[in-house]
């Protein structure tokens, strides 16, 4: 019997089929293969054993989160594997062609059959032409369709299919692509390829901002701090008052690296152009509270709790704040604050200063 690998061909279902969809595909097949009514018959029976391992994987949600991924990857090394024999496969064999014998046209005959080749070129370029940006432009749709009901991995095989044909949705379905890898599956790697393709495609400064900018958040979320700022530098170097650039430049000097004076100059610039951040309070308390100089920190947290309301981590940062300062008692009283909401932390520092 043939070997399956893929539990959707087992149901005969697509990658989008909603959980009804599999139960009912199980439900017919089963009843055809099922060993009651094919008894002795070895194939039939393995063909049982196939479908019901394939709807244990597709009718359990964690399963099947972790069932489509291992199809997405697998699917990109096909798709590299077959990029590297084509670059791979050798040039073609040259001949030697010898030179046609010269005709000679009226120049009527000569506009005639010129503007004859140029309908029938015209026509045969343009209709594919519009015919694949019509079907990159429905893919994209799709996909973003499928990405709005959490169908994730059947939206990255529509914006897939959006990118390989010709259209003006290239950017936004690696876009898309990118931020399904790496939010809903974790796979920085893969996002960094799709915006890499996106790159080749974009024409603007904002689309290049755009991929850059998600570009530096993936490599962040892959631990590499200074490639992200290097692709956040880019970005920013095309579009200088984009303030989210700023402040995730911030961030990473800040939470990643321990850069704290780096991270004090991105900040302190937003302030200067009158921008009213939360998070650039919060992040300028923080970077002065690890520098020591605490009448700064102090004064930033005084500034973030009153603007902004409260925070568990505001209280417990000011409360880290006051211990270094030696009043204990108002650490304490922000360290209860801030455990109404947080545990962890707020409770071993409630233990030593709070008893």
């Amino acid at each position: 019997m043939e070997s399956y690998q893929d539990y959707y061909q087992v149901l005969d279902v697509g990658y989008n089929a909603s959980s009804e969809d599999v139960k009912f595909a199980y439900r017919q097949l089963a009843k055809r293969y099922h060993p009651d009514a094919n008894a002795g018959d070895k194939d039939k029976e393995e063909m049982f054993k196939l479908i019901s391992e394939a709807y244990n994987v597709l009718s359990n949600v964690d399963k099947k989160a972790s069932y489509d991924l291992s199809l997405l990857l697998g699917l990109y090394e096909d798709e590299k594997s077959q990029k590297a024999r084509r670059y791979a496969a050798p040039s073609q064999p040259q001949y030697t062609y010898r030179s046609p014998v010269s005709v000679y046209y009226s120049k009527l005959t000569y506009i005639g059959m010129t503007g004859l080749v140029l309908v029938i070129v015209a026509s045969i370029f343009l209709f594919p032409v519009a015919l694949s940006s019509y079907s990159s432009a429905y893919h994209y749709d799709k996909g973003l369709e499928y990405y709005q009901t959490e169908q994730y991995y059947a939206a990255l095989n529509s914006l897939e299919r959006s990118i390989l044909d010709f259209g003006g949705k290239n950017v936004e379905a690696c876009l898309l692509a990118s931020t399904i890898l790496s939010e809903e599956y974790g796979q920085f790697s893969y996002a960094i390829e799709y915006i890499d393709r996106g790159l080749e495609f974009a024409d603007s400064d904002g689309e290049k901002v755009q991929l850059l900018y998600q570009k530096g958040l993936n490599l962040r979320g892959s631990a590499d701090f200074y490639g992200a700022i290097d692709q956040l530098t880019k970005a920013l170097a095309l579009w200088p008052h984009y303030d989210s650039l700023h402040l995730t430049i911030a961030s990473i000097y800040a939470f990643d690296l321990d850069e704290y004076a780096k991270a004090i100059e991105y900040y302190t610039g937003l302030q200067t152009q009158g921008k009213k951040f939360a998070e650039v309070t919060y992040g300028l308390a923080y970077c002065y509270y690890k520098l020591g100089e605490l009448h700064q920190a102090t004064q930033h947290i005084n500034n973030y709790i009153i603007s902004y309301g409260f925070n568990a981590d505001a209280y417990l940062l000011r409360a880290k704040i006051q211990i270094k300062r030696g009043d204990s008692e108002s650490a304490c009283e922000d360290i209860k604050k801030a455990s109404h909401s947080y545990s962890g932390e707020a409770e071993d520092l409630a233990k030593t200063y709070c008893m």
